[in-house]
């Protein structure tokens, strides 16, 4: 059975400690409290047992059917990754498998300015959320792979907006806060954006 790869890579920065953040990706039942509304997203049910962790299974309902998944990575305050796939009519037709990677957010660490901005940084407790999603898709669905490419976008890009919004909403001291360098941290950076537009596909 031939198969198609979708592939979406992006960044935010979340004004939130990469603990904080964490502990939000991993509340799968409680993405219903902060995910956007417009689009196929519906809700998360754990089939095993909490807490969240490496094997926890769980079944992602969206307006396209249910994906039955797994978290395949659990490295707490750094990396998570999940594994879940979709069927129709007993057939699998996609599997998606969307990742975090988190780090600290220092401005020295891409525009080299000086120990003090970067120490001023690290106090801010900000976090980098490196974002990649792949959906692989299996026989009649690889006819749809541009629609499901933008799609992919789509969802992921208003994911880390939600994301965002949400811890800035829980600590709204920060949500006006400023760069070290003295600019204003967006919600998704324009290299980020700029990436999730140009999400590809391979055949």
């Amino acid at each position: 059975m031939g198969t198609s790869v979708v592939r979406f890579e992006s960044r935010t920065v979340v004004r939130r400690p990469a603990s904080e953040v964490f502990e939000c990706l991993t509340d799968l039942p409680g993405y219903s409290r902060w995910m956007h509304r417009d689009g196929v997203f519906g809700r998360v049910e754990l089939t095993s047992p909490p807490p969240v962790r490496s094997g926890t299974t769980y079944v992602d309902h969206t307006r396209m059917g249910a994906f039955v998944g797994e978290v395949i990575v659990h490295d707490p305050a750094s990396r998570l990754a999940f594994r879940e796939t979709l069927c129709w009519f007993g057939r699998p037709v996609v599997q998606a498998r969307p990742s975090y990677a988190l780090e600290p957010f220092a401005d020295g660490a891409t525009d080299r300015a000086t120990d003090r901005a970067t120490d001023r940084a690290f106090d801010c407790g900000w976090t980098v959320v490196h974002h990649t999603a792949e959906a692989e898709l299996y026989g009649p669905m690889r006819l749809f792979r541009r629609a499901v490419a933008w799609m992919v976008s789509r969802e992921r890009t208003h994911t880390l907006v939600s994301l965002e919004r949400a811890l800035a909403a829980e600590n709204p001291q920060r949500t006006g806060s400023r760069q070290p360098g003295g600019g204003r941290v967006q919600p998704v950076s324009r290299r980020g954006r700029a990436a999730g537009r140009r999400a590809w596909s391979r055949a």
